[in-house]
């Protein structure tokens, strides 16, 4: 059973990682399970800026991950520990980034624990648990990658140039966090971030192609199955997707990834959750929610405090959670909580 932490917050400063990092040769990087592109551009981020200086920096993630973010990451490799297992040797040091969560990181969690000493992370989420004694959260970042960002000017480290670079992968990281800055967290420091990526030379355009318009044909077969299901309370939309749909589509939980901001195009909906049992007894909900907008009658819905009954967590207009119980039972729960908002 996992405890979380009191406060989740910086434990130590940029400097304060450096350092640890400074001292180290041998560094694996890794982050939660079924990595979004965030998470991706700030593993493979880091560890192409870190091989730059000399380091034996190598990823190391749990599965699945999704076709066009292996395509977008180019000649980084990705090892996938279902795929390779534990590592056989110890390395000097472990970077966790973008989560702090037990519960994301079971397949590594008493790896990660048996190595508690040399673990040392970054995240952007408001919640967490004590993963890393040497950590840096800053929740007002829109992506993680801007946490490596800082970490390299500190370093000292080049973003480089073009195709395969730390530039490139950073910015996938901020493209896709931030719903290619159409989302309310693109604030001025993340377009800063993003000039300073794109002065590097790297193809912006190439890459929301890469992964956004590389799906497979089961993706728009769940995206009607997951319409077809879709109901309201009151200002929130709840779809499902059931284990079945996966099996009579041939599709995968990946090819689900964006389809739960679908709803949000409608102008009296506030938040949108997705519930999905890839197991029967396993229920993952994704949410999502709009920001408030001054002088207009819609309440904001805060749905990290929302995925927080459910001991899951996020941002305040994204989250989510794994519950272990069955979808409808998930359901139901659910349904009782949003009549109370």
């Amino acid at each position: 059973m996992t405890t979380q932490a009191n406060v989740y917050e910086s434990t130590t400063s940029f400097s304060g990682l450096a350092k640890r990092i400074n001292d180290s040769q041998r560094i694996i990087v890794t982050t939660h399970r079924k990595p979004d592109g965030d998470a991706i551009g700030s593993v493979v981020g880091l560890c192409r800026g870190l091989q730059s200086i000399g380091k034996d920096a190598t990823t190391l993630l749990i599965g699945p991950i999704e076709h066009g973010l292996r395509l977008a990451v180019g000649d980084t490799e990705l090892n996938v520990v279902e795929e390779i297992g534990l590592p056989s040797e110890d390395p000097d040091l472990i970077i966790v980034v973008d989560t702090g969560a037990w519960s994301q990181l079971e397949a590594l969690e008493q790896w990660l624990r048996d190595h508690s000493e040399i673990v040392i992370g970054m995240d952007h989420h408001a919640n967490g648990d004590a993963v890393a004694g040497d950590r840096v959260v800053d929740t007002s970042a829109a992506a993680c990658t801007q946490l490596v960002m800082e970490l390299f000017d500190v370093m000292n480290i080049s973003f480089g140039s073009g195709r395969n670079s730390v530039a490139e992968a950073l910015f996938i990281g901020l493209g896709t966090d931030t719903g290619w800055f159409r989302f309310s967290n693109a604030d001025a420091r993340c377009f800063s971030d993003a000039s300073r990526l794109l002065e590097q030379g790297i193809d912006r355009y190439q890459l929301y192609r890469t992964l956004e318009e590389t799906a497979r044909p089961a993706r728009m077969q769940l995206l009607e199955r997951m319409l077809s299901s879709l109901e309201y309370v009151g200002p929130v939309a709840i779809m499902c997707i059931r284990s079945t749909d996966f099996q009579e589509t041939n599709g995968s939980s990946t090819d689900l990834i964006g389809l739960v901001n679908t709803p949000m195009v409608l102008e009296n909906i506030q938040a949108s959750i997705l519930l999905t049992d890839t197991d029967p007894t396993v229920t993952k909900m994704s949410f999502r929610s709009k920001p408030s907008i001054p002088g207009q009658p819609t309440s904001l819905i805060d749905v990290n405090q929302l995925a927080d009954k459910f001991d899951g967590g996020g941002h305040i207009h994204a989250a989510g959670a794994r519950v272990f119980s069955t979808l409808e039972d998930v359901k139901a729960r659910l349904i009782e909580l949003l009549k109370e908002i």
